[in-house]
């Protein structure tokens, strides 16, 4: 399964973890809750503001303030196994009328995941640069290892919430394309979807599938930057 911090750190414990591996672990599973998720959600309430509707913008949530984003348990689980969620942005798309609905339900949807992968192509491009400017300094080489964690930990995110389960986003783009009786029985057996998908993703049956998907996302952005080294 994906470890946590916690787990780094009761690894740390048994001996079997380094002190800098812990610091690393717990910064950069703190640089995804309190930027890169507000980053997330903001993709998702600017982009629906720039299609017309303001109802995230008038709760607040056109803001990388992470204190009007964060859910508890999102923010626990990333802490577990650095998969998590913040608190989902409200979106009107009948108020979207610079598209049609099904337009806007896309695009507002894959912000979210788009921002994250963007985010962590930045953060990959500085990871080099640091390691092409200094490539004998410790000190540096353990800040670009927390840098390059944290890019995985972002793509993580963006694949993550591309599972087509309620409330991810990726259930979104899937319910454009769903029949009413279909959305309404997902929706009525949400709860019970919810709690499945997080007994698989706790016990590690998930972690096969979606590392494929993030290690492939890394592996192009990595390609991308080939210029750096």
């Amino acid at each position: 399964m994906f470890r946590g911090p916690i787990y780094d750190l009761f690894g740390f414990i048994r001996g079997e973890e380094s002190i800098q591996m812990v610091i690393i672990s717990f910064f950069s599973v703190l640089v995804i809750i309190m930027v890169l998720n507000p980053i997330h959600e903001c993709a998702h309430a600017l982009t629906a503001k720039l299609l017309g509707d303001d109802t995230a913008e008038k709760r607040g949530r056109v803001t990388l303030n992470p204190f009007a984003h964060i859910d508890p348990m999102g923010a626990v689980l990333m802490f577990l196994c650095r998969f998590g969620w913040a608190d989902p942005v409200p979106v009107d798309l009948r108020k979207c009328r610079k598209v049609s609905m099904r337009t806007a339900n896309i695009l507002v949807s894959l912000a979210g995941p788009v921002s994250n992968i963007l985010m962590a192509l930045v953060i990959i491009i500085i990871t080099k640069l640091i390691w092409l400017a200094a490539p004998d300094n410790e000190t540096m080489y353990i800040i670009s290892m927390g840098l390059y964690l944290t890019a995985r930990i972002s793509l993580n995110l963006a694949v993550f919430n591309l599972i087509p389960i309620p409330p991810l986003d990726g259930y979104h783009v899937l319910s454009t394309f769903l029949s009413p009786k279909a959305m309404a029985f997902v929706e009525r057996n949400a709860h019970i979807i919810r709690w499945v998908m997080l007994f698989l993703l706790v016990g590690g049956l998930l972690s096969v599938p979606l590392s494929y998907a993030s290690n492939g996302l890394l592996f192009l952005l990595d390609k991308l930057t080939f210029f750096l080294g």
